[in-house]
């Protein structure tokens, strides 16, 4: 049975046995990934009438996303595999966004800041990416078709079960520094 986490946008998570989907859990909150995440799996292995002992593969979207939401989704899943004792597999999303687009695509998503994730496909195959762009740079991909959207733990999971391509790094993808930086600390004066 896999396990698929995904909070590269909202937070979902999916139960898959084999190529059914035995039940999908996605809350749309873009920021509350640590508060959802725990709901999202109890749901989702409840509705699918399974518990997460019988869990056998664990699968996750890597990003490119925001520092903090990917942090939390790949988290739980290393812990679940962990504890488990199985395999962690995970998914570059816009590999599962381009995912039998036929012809050339550039696949785009929300990165805040007036920037987009993206890669460059051609039927399905990566060309290019992942890498930052802006909403004006994309004049330079004219003999693209634009595709823009977010994935989630469903499609990771049918990309996943279709796909030959080696899943087994399940490494977070960031593309700029996090929003959040330590401070440099204050200067205590006496």
């Amino acid at each position: 049975m896999l396990l698929s986490i995904d909070t590269t946008a909202g937070t979902s998570v999916a139960v898959f046995d084999g190529q059914k989907e035995l039940s999908f859990i996605d809350n749309a909150d873009p920021f509350g990934h640590a508060e959802n995440i725990g709901d999202c799996l109890t749901e989702a292995l409840a509705s699918a009438g399974k518990r997460i002992a019988e869990v056998t593969e664990v699968l996750v979207g890597r990003g490119p996303a925001s520092y903090t939401g990917l942090r939390v989704g790949i988290a739980a899943a290393k812990t679940i595999a962990a504890s488990l004792g199985v395999p962690l597999r995970g998914v570059m999303v816009l590999d599962a966004l381009a995912y039998q687009q036929p012809g050339k695509v550039l696949v785009t998503s929300d990165a805040k800041r007036r920037e987009l994730f993206a890669a460059t496909y051609e039927n399905g195959l990566r060309l290019d990416g992942p890498f930052l762009t802006t909403s004006e740079q994309l004049g330079q991909f004219q003999d693209f078709r634009h595709l823009a959207g977010a994935s989630d733990a469903r499609l990771n999971a049918k990309f996943f079960a279709s796909t030959s391509q080696d899943l087994s790094d399940s490494s977070p993808i960031y593309l700029r520094s996090p929003d959040v930086t330590p401070s440099k600390g204050k200067k205590v004066s006496g």
